[in-house]
């Protein structure tokens, strides 16, 4: 995946003759409150369950950038929540829940203004608890190393506490702007990083019943990483009201604390990140937009986790 990215880092390079357009110079800031929700009901629908479904959720993005000659520095906090309440789960389980930090300083040069060293921060965590939750009582099984340690009954069950798996990464290296646009910005990065997974106690839960009929509990441990990474970040404007972003990032973990037993040489252990987004605006308070999330960790979990939203955000401007 990582040569493949790569492979995509050239590809892009026939853009560079696009006009840049230079960014505000000094401090800038941006802050927006958004909020969406779904109410329906339904009785005697043939092949529905009778009852009503409810969603709620609220978003939260802010941001401090500095420009100058030299030096650009970014810094992003977001915070996703939502809640679901369904016939078939008649209470409210949370569908989202992410708050994300992020602090990334580019130095630019004067004669090479597309290309310089950056650093990178960031710490992302849920915080509320996670669960796993059935329509109806299933038997759970407790799994480690292939053994089962124990099983029990329930209609639902304790996966994750509160920040917790908590990730933190840390990255050095070299970027690239081939292209600074007003309709498209293209931003690669490569360099050495680190990742720390806190998830030792915490849970993941198997998707459907094993050949028993028994949902799977398989306990997490920490990760501790550093390898290459590799970034790729494309954004822009399709029209006035329209935006869009897309990126991939990867990290090859060549120092790893993986398992004895863990066969996976350093490239099976790649760690994916994926996220598109398209935003449409109805007015100035309202936006339907698209989200789309995708992690694979293979050291704290084997299965890809993926996340589609399709919401009628009401956004509030803080600043």
């Amino acid at each position: 995946m990582t040569r493949l990215l790569l492979s995509s880092l050239l590809l892009i390079s026939f853009h560079a003759f696009a006009e840049d357009t230079p960014p505000p110079q000094g401090w800038s800031k941006a802050g927006t409150l958004g909020a969406n929700l779904s109410f329906s009901s339904s009785q005697g629908v043939v092949g529905q369950t009778d009852g009503t479904s409810q969603t709620y959720g609220a978003a939260l993005k802010a941001g401090t950038n500095y420009n100058d000659d030299n030096d650009e520095w970014r810094n992003s906090l977001s915070l996703l929540e939502n809640t679901s309440k369904t016939p078939t789960i008649p209470h409210f389980v949370k569908s989202a829940d992410e708050l994300k930090l992020q602090s990334i300083y580019l130095y630019k040069y004067q004669n090479l203004p597309k290309v310089g060293p950056y650093a990178n921060l960031e710490a992302e965590a849920p915080i509320f608890k996670g669960e796993d939750v059935r329509t109806s009582p299933q038997t759970y099984a407790v799994k480690r190393n292939g053994v089962t340690e124990r099983t029990f009954n329930d209609s639902s069950t304790r996966l994750t506490d509160g920040f917790k798996p908590l990730t933190t990464k840390e990255s050095v290296g070299a970027y690239w702007k081939p292209v600074q646009d007003e309709k498209i910005k293209v931003e690669a990065r490569l360099g050495l990083g680190a990742m720390q997974i806190g998830a030792n106690g915490q849970f993941s839960a198997s998707s459907s019943p094993n050949s028993s009929g028994q949902i799977e509990l398989t306990p997490l441990s920490d990760v501790n990483q550093v390898g290459l990474e590799a970034a790729l970040n494309v954004k822009g404007k399709v029209n006035d009201s329209s935006t869009y972003e897309a990126g991939v990032e990867t990290m090859t973990p060549f120092v790893n604390n993986k398992a004895a037993d863990d066969t996976r040489d350093a490239w099976g252990l790649t760690n994916i990140e994926g996220y598109a987004k398209y935003s449409s605006h109805i007015t100035s308070w309202a936006a339907l937009s698209y989200d789309y999330k995708l992690k694979i960790q293979p050291q704290l979990v084997t299965a890809a986790q993926q996340i589609h939203m399709l919401v009628l955000n009401l956004n509030y401007s803080l600043f």
